[in-house]
């Protein structure tokens, strides 16, 4: 099971490596909303480093056999290790959270642009490449985030314990 789960992270750093390569390319090519390109750029770095302190963690734990048994039986360094990496990666994840609201706002306050600049009005439009990726990888967020709490409340009613059922 490990090994799936390391392979997987390895396989999702595509994502974030894709994001911040159309971010860098496309910097400037979006002066309808400048910070789409932003968007990619920053989010591709953070889900990038967040997801290889996932990796270096799932690593650790197949090389430890657990990080947290070391610590109960009195390794500091182990035990500090695993706090680190418990609250950098909530502070990852509530920044990616944060940053997707903000990049949802700042994508969907210009739906449908205009991919090419008009000689009248060049500062309306914005690179499709750009656009398209940064639609399709938000709304394929939602779609993961949607799939994932409908896992939760699945398993939420299959393992709830056997009195939950008796009223008091």
């Amino acid at each position: 099971m490990q090994n799936l789960v390391t392979v997987l992270l390895a396989v999702l750093m595509i994502i974030p490596v894709a994001m911040i390569s159309i971010g860098v390319k496309f910097l400037e090519d979006c002066p309808l909303e400048p910070r789409v390109p932003v968007y990619l750029l920053v989010g591709g770095c953070v889900l990038l480093l967040k997801l290889i302190l996932c990796l270096w963690r799932a690593m650790q734990r197949r090389r430890h056999d657990s990080v947290d048994v070391s610590y109960d039986e009195g390794d500091a360094e182990a035990g500090f290790s695993s706090r680190t990496y418990r609250f950098m990666n909530v502070v990852l994840t509530m920044f990616l959270v944060g940053w997707h609201v903000a990049g949802s706002y700042w994508l969907f306050s210009i739906w449908k642009p205009r991919f090419k600049p008009l000689l009248h009005d060049p500062s309306e439009w914005c690179e499709r490449s750009v656009y398209l990726f940064s639609v399709g990888q938000n709304l394929g967020l939602y779609c993961l985030s949607c799939l994932y709490l409908a896992a939760v409340c699945c398993l939420a009613l299959v393992y709830r314990p056997p009195d939950a059922d008796i009223i008091h």
